[in-house]
């Protein structure tokens, strides 16, 4: 995957990516006060932006096209032919 690094041996992607809480939290505090409305359109736009990161790399995940039960019956063909190789 592209201009992603993993986080640890398992994952594809960072997970810190997928941390929209704090972004919320801080929006809706801006929010609330109604003060500064061009940083509540910052934070608005920055949150948006977040969320077309996580998009992409959701649809950028290998076998994300695929069913649980297609990536599982993948997943089992796969394992058959690691061990005939063995």
């Amino acid at each position: 995957m592209q201009g992603y690094e993993s986080t640890s041996e398992p994952d594809r992607f960072p997970r810190e990516e997928f941390s929209f809480l704090p972004h919320v939290v801080q929006l809706l505090d801006k929010v609330s006060s109604g003060k500064n409305e061009v940083e509540i359109k910052n934070l608005t736009k920055k949150l948006k932006e977040k969320f077309q990161r996580c998009h992409q790399i959701l649809q950028e995940l290998p076998g994300a096209d695929l069913s649980r039960e297609e990536q599982e019956e993948l997943l089992r063909t796969e394992k058959e032919l690691l061990e005939q190789k063995r």
